[in-house]
Parts: C-alpha cells; structure tokens; sequence
C-alpha cells in the first residue's frame, strides 16, 4: 500500500468514527429510550477534585470548610445510586453529596424519582429530601440501611421544582423553570448537565422581586464532576 492510500485510508476512517460519533450524539429518542439512558449513565460517584486542582493552579478562590477560602466554587463528592423501590417510583436514585472529603458535611441529600411527564411528554426528575437530616447519611456506603427507608420519611418538593429534561446533543440538561420554584420572597434555580462520563451541576438563591442574588457558588459557573473508577 503506497503513502498516499494509506493516508486516504486513515482519514476515511476518521471522518466513518466522527460521523458515527456525531449521529450518536443528536439521535432522536423517545422519551422512555432517554428515561433509560439516564438511568443507565447517571449512577456512579463523581468529584471535581481536577476542577479545583486547575482553579487553585489558577490561583483563583476555592471555598472551605475552615474558611480559609471565602468565595468560588466547592470541592464536592457525589454519589448516585440506583434503588429498587417500586413502593417510591419505578425509577429511583439515591442521592449524597458530600464537601471537602467530609462524608459528614453533607451538601445534599435526596431521592430522586424520575419518570416521563404525561402533560409534556417529557422526562422529569422530583426530589425528595429526607425528614431526618442524619438517620441515613453515609448510606452511600452501605444502602443496605436504605431498605428499610419509609415514603414517610422523605418528602417531595412541590412539582413546581421538578427539574424538566432536554437532550442536546447527547448530553442531558435538567433545569427548574424560570422563577416557578418560589417560596416566600425567594426562588430557586438548581441545574444539571449529564454526559456518561461527567455530572455537572449549578444552583442559586434570588430575590423575586428585584432578581437580586442572595447565594450561589463559583458564580454560578457549572461545578465539573468527572466520574470516579470503582
């Protein structure tokens, strides 16, 4: 095979992966094929460690625990784990983020249900926080303790904060509407970008009369969670 055909070889094969690749990423799925993709890719334990070790190399703000940092974003681990409990959802995640290292600084903690919303028909995901704050933190580890968990003892947020799901070029964004997740003089505004290697996510606190921001991190800027190997 002379230089040339084998040069010519090697870029069809580039552009055949490339092609393949990118008719993967805008392929059209029903919305029950997208409820089980993200069920597929979205379990497993994440962390932003590379994250933060670029901003620190930056130089720029990384907030801590012991407040040595004041401001920016926050080094989170992430654990999502698929439960199967039909008496909560057909489909079930289990929900622990931790700051720092800390397993005992809990960032958030949830049950997240996600189904195919009949009004859109579109793929939705509910949280549910736990009544108790620290009967079952750590489960992470051992979700043996989560078999006995009671629908009592979560309760969901309204459906005005569920996240609505869009896939976009293959990767997944889960999203609060507008300024509907409001309670008080407040709303809510938590994101979420998921590819199967990488669970991003973003969350802020404003005012609704003057849309005045009242807490965010890394201002507003996505926290990068690259999937950890077991």
């Amino acid at each position: 095979m002379t230089h040339t055909v084998l040069k010519s070889t090697i870029l069809a094969l580039i552009i055949s992966v490339t092609i393949s690749c990118t008719s993967q990423k805008n392929k059209v799925l029903s919305p029950a094929a997208q409820l089980t993709e993200i069920m597929n890719i979205w379990p497993g334990t994440y962390s932003n460690q590379k994250q933060i070790a670029d901003l620190i190399k930056k130089g720029e703000d990384v907030w801590r625990l012991d407040d040595s940092g004041k401001d920016g974003f926050l080094e989170i681990k992430s654990h999502y784990i698929k439960l199967n409990r039909p008496d909560i959802g057909d489909h079930v995640l289990y929900v622990e983020e931790y700051r720092d290292n800390t397993p005992e600084e809990t960032y958030r903690q949830r049950i997240y249900t996600l189904s195919v919303d009949p009004a859109t028909n579109g793929v939705k995901v509910k949280m549910w926080p736990f009544k108790d704050k620290k009967k079952y933190i750590g489960a992470w580890k051992n979700t043996g303790i989560l078999k006995d968990l009671s629908v009592d003892e979560i309760s969901a947020y309204p459906d005005k904060c569920d996240l609505s799901v869009d896939r976009i070029d293959g990767k997944y964004h889960m999203y609060m509407r507008g300024k509907e997740c409001a309670f008080g003089d407040k709303y809510y505004n938590y994101q979420v970008m998921l590819s199967p290697n990488v669970f991003s996510f973003r969350d802020k606190i404003t005012l609704l009369s003057t849309d005045e921001l009242v807490s965010t991190a890394g201002d507003f800027q996505y926290h990068d969670l690259d999937r950890m190997k077991k």
